[in-house]
C-alpha cells in the first residue's frame, strides 16, 4: 500500500511540470507584473557638474520606481529572473538652470534585461508617474579638520600632541548645505596605549552650532585622515655637574647645589633607558675667585628625547669649604725664564705680580713669597725677536703645600725686554 502511494504522488508531480511547460511554451499565455525598486540612472550629470557647475540635490525616485509590465508569461519569468539588470534611465545633460524639472518615462527609458526582448512586452504603469529632479548650484569650501583624541596611557607613558596629514580639505555639495559647514572633525579614541599610533579614520562635517551635517549630498576627494598619536614614556632624570681640580680645591673639598636637580624628559623607551642622568659642562675650580659662587649651565637635551618641564638652564652653586683666599706679591727676583734663545738676554719690565692663592685655613699664613715661583716660557721667540719688549704668558707654582693652588694660574702674565746678549 505504501508504495502505491508514493507512485501516485510520483505521478501527479510529473504531470504537473508537464501542464506547466505546456503552459509556457505551448499556451504561453500573457500576463501582468509588476517590479518594485527600479533604481533611477540620471545621464549626463557630469556634463552639469563640469560645464555648468550644477549637481542633482533632490529626486522623487530615490529609492527607485515600481514598474507594471504586460506581456508573454516566459518573458515576464525572465523578466523576474533578471531583475538586477532593469534600470530606468533620464538625461539631464540639456538642463542649465538650478531649478526643479519634471520628466515624463516610458518603455524606451527602461534599460531591460538582455534575455528579454522589448517587442514582447509594454509598460503598462509607473510610479511616480513622473520622474523630479532639484538641481542646485555646485558650491566648494575649504574647512579646518580638527582632531579630538581620547587616548588613555598605561602608566610611565605620555600621549602628545597628535598630528594629521591634512589640516585642510575641500568638500562640495549644494550651496545652502555646504554653507552650514563650520570644520571636519576627526575622533581617536584607544585605551591601554603605550606605543605610537598612527591610523586613518573618517571625518565628520560639524556646523557652526556644533551639530553633524548631513553629508549625503557632499563629496570631497579625502575620504579619510591620516592620524599620528604619539605616545611617549617618559622620565625624571636627575641633573649632575662635574668639578675640574684646581686652584688649590679638589672634588672633596666641594658642595654642589643644582637646582632644579631633575627635569621630566618623554621619548621612545629604548632611548630614555640608556640616559640615567644629564652631565652639565663642567666647573674649573681654579677659575673660581671666592669659595661660594654660582653658575649658569645649558640642560643640553639628548638625542631623541623632548624636555617636558620646560627648563632650558640649571643654576649651579658651588661651595668650597675649608678653603681661605689670600693675595700674595710676588717681586721679579722670583721670575725665572726658559727655553731662552740664544743670543737673547730676558730683562722683566714686571717687578712684581699680585697672585691670589687658595690653601687650607691652617695653612693659608705659613705660604709666603719664597713658596712661589712665576716660570715664562720663551720658546716662542727667537734671536730676530732681539730689541723687542714683549707680553709673555706666566706659569705660577707653588711648592711645598700639596693642597693649596695659585687661582687662574693660566691667565698671568709679564712683560720682558728681550735684549740682544752683549747690550749694557
Amino acid at each position: 500500500m505504501r508504495n502505491k502511494k508514493w507512485l501516485t504522488m510520483l505521478l501527479a508531480l510529473v504531470i504537473s511540470v508537464v501542464v506547466w511547460v505546456y503552459i509556457v511554451t505551448v499556451e504561453n499565455p500573457e500576463k501582468e507584473a509588476t517590479l518594485f525598486n527600479i533604481p533611477v540612472t540620471f545621464s549626463g550629470e557630469d556634463i552639469l557638474r563640469e560645464d555648468y557647475s550644477l549637481i542633482i540635490a533632490e529626486t522623487n525616485v530615490e529609492s527607485g520606481v515600481t514598474l507594471d509590465f504586460h506581456g508573454k508569461l516566459s518573458e515576464l519569468n525572465k523578466l523576474r529572473e533578471d531583475k538586477m539588470e532593469l534600470e530606468v534611465t533620464v538625461d539631464v545633460s540639456r538642463l542649465r538652470s538650478a531649478n526643479e524639472f519634471t520628466f515624463s518615462y516610458d518603455l524606451s527609458n527602461v534599460t531591460l534585461p538582455a534575455s528579454v526582448s522589448s517587442q514582447s512586452l509594454s509598460l503598462i504603469g509607473r510610479a511616480p508617474n513622473k520622474i523630479s529632479v532639484t538641481l542646485a548650484k555646485l558650491e566648494t569650501k575649504t574647512v579646518e579638520v580638527k582632531v579630538i583624541t581620547d587616548v588613555k596611557v598605561v602608566d610611565g607613558y605620555l600621549a602628545e600632541r597628535a598630528t594629521q596629514n591634512y589640516s585642510e580639505i575641500v568638500i562640495e555639495g549644494p550651496a545652502d548645505v555646504i554653507n552650514q559647514v563650520d570644520y571636519a572633525q576627526v575622533t581617536l579614541t584607544r585605551e591601554n596605549v603605550d606605543q605610537t599610533i598612527t591610523t586613518s579614520l573618517p571625518y565628520t562635517l560639524i556646523d557652526y552650532d556644533s551639530n553633524v551635517v548631513d553629508s549625503t549630498d557632499i563629496t570631497s576627494d579625502v575620504t579619510e585622515i591620516e592620524v599620528t598619536q604619539p605616545v611617549s614614556m617618559f622620565k625624571e632624570v636627575p641633573l649632575e655637574i662635574f668639578a675640574i681640580d684646581g686652584g688649590g680645591a679638589t672634588q672633596d673639598d666641594i658642595t654642589k647645589d643644582i637646582e632644579p636637580k631633575t627635569i621630566r624628559l618623554s621619548g621612545e623607551a629604548s632611548v630614555l633607558e640608556t640616559i640615567p642622568s644629564i652631565r652639565l659642562s663642567s666647573v674649573d675650580l681654579s677659575s673660581m675667585e671666592s669659595n661660594s659662587e654660582t653658575f649658569t649651565r645649558v640642560i643640553n637635551i639628548p638625542e631623541g628625547c623632548t624636555n617636558l618641564s620646560g627648563v632650558q638652564e640649571a643654576t649651579v652653586t658651588v661651595q668650597i669649604k675649608n678653603k681661605d683666599i689670600r693675595q700674595v706679591r710676588i717681586p721679579s727676583t722670583n721670575f725665572q725664564f726658559i727655553n731662552t734663545p740664544a743670543g737673547i738676554q730676558p730683562e722683566s719690565t714686571t717687578t712684581m705680580l699680585l697672585v691670589a692663592i687658595r690653601a687650607n685655613e691652617s695653612d693659608i699664613d705659613l705660604i709666603s713669597e719664597e713658596n712661589i715661583r712665576v716660570v715664562a716660557d720663551l720658546a716662542s721667540f727667537t734671536a730676530a725677536d732681539a730689541g723687542t719688549t714683549v707680553t709673555v704668558p706666566v706659569r705660577i707654582y707653588l711648592d711645598g703645600f700639596e693642597d693649596a693652588g695659585i687661582i687662574r694660574d693660566d691667565q698671568y702674565s709679564i712683560i720682558v725686554d728681550l735684549k740682544s746678549v752683549g747690550d749694557s
